[in-house]
């Protein structure tokens, strides 16, 4: 089960909770309705109303229709957390989705390079690389960072993006995760492919952003480019492996996606 479809069961419920505890929330005020009618036409007053002896089963269903309005609020929170990151989610694999189309581009397939797609991390806690491309110009890491446009709060264009070589500038935020991101997953890579190539393998972490342009400010070892600009850097690398050193990397990183759960 993909994690979005987990999300949904989480929002299901959720909602679920959030619709019976209003159902539970109106029923108390449906109880209670003949003294806030007495109270807005003035027939007593809240004083009145509290030195009143109060029937056996009030206290009960004052306290029930607190607790169901407490629960009432806090599932309707989590739906509207849950809803926010299903479409983060749904967004981010349509980022991957862009790149990966990309990067079935026939002129890279023409020049040797392969693609391998949410490639399994190596270490104790699971997760996918996004994709690694190898090929006679060496082995690229993508992260791709797939994120909407906002209305800029900084003096930048809405389509623009700056990378410093430690962090993502956008025009209402930055992001200084995806850098650290990307050098893991070279680690992670690096381990996986140990002893299936060359002692120092040429790997390069690169950042993929669909739809933005990006502005490096400099030449860093991490690059940051949008999926368009990304063919023709990894066509245009310098050739770093022979056919005979890439057969035993394209091996290993076939028999690591093979171990994939669907």
């Amino acid at each position: 089960m993909c994690k979005i479809d987990e999300l949904g069961e989480e929002l299901a419920m959720a909602a679920i909770q959030a619709l019976t505890a209003s159902i539970i929330f109106g029923l108390g005020c449906g109880t209670f309705y003949p003294l806030f009618y007495g109270l807005a036409l003035g027939r007593f007053t809240l004083t009145q109303l509290w030195a009143a002896p109060k029937p056996s089963g009030f206290i009960a269903i004052a306290l029930m229709g607190l607790v169901s309005l407490v629960w009432l609020v806090w599932h309707s929170c989590l739906v509207w957390r849950l809803h926010k990151e299903i479409r983060n989610w749904r967004f981010g694999m349509r980022g991957e989705q862009a790149v990966a189309e990309k990067l079935a581009d026939p002129g890279l397939a023409a020049a040797g390079f392969v693609a391998f797609h949410d490639v399994p991390g190596n270490g104790k806690s699971k997760w996918n690389i996004d994709h690694v491309v190898v090929g006679p110009g060496g082995i690229f890491v993508l992260e791709t960072k797939a994120r909407p446009r906002r209305k800029a709060t900084r003096p930048q264009e809405e389509n623009e993006v700056r990378f410093d070589g430690r962090r993502l500038q956008f025009p209402w935020c930055q992001d200084d995760e995806a850098p650290k991101q990307v050098q893991n997953n070279v680690q992670s890579i690096r381990r996986v492919l140990s002893g299936y190539g060359p002692k120092d393998l040429e790997i390069q972490p690169v950042i993929v952003l669909p739809g933005w342009y990006v502005k490096a400010q400099g030449n860093y070892t991490v690059k940051a480019m949008n999926a368009t600009y990304l063919i023709g850097y990894i066509k245009g690398a310098k050739q770093v492996f022979t056919p005979e050193q890439l057969a035993p990397i394209k091996r290993r990183l076939e028999e690591e996606c093979r171990v994939l759960e669907f």
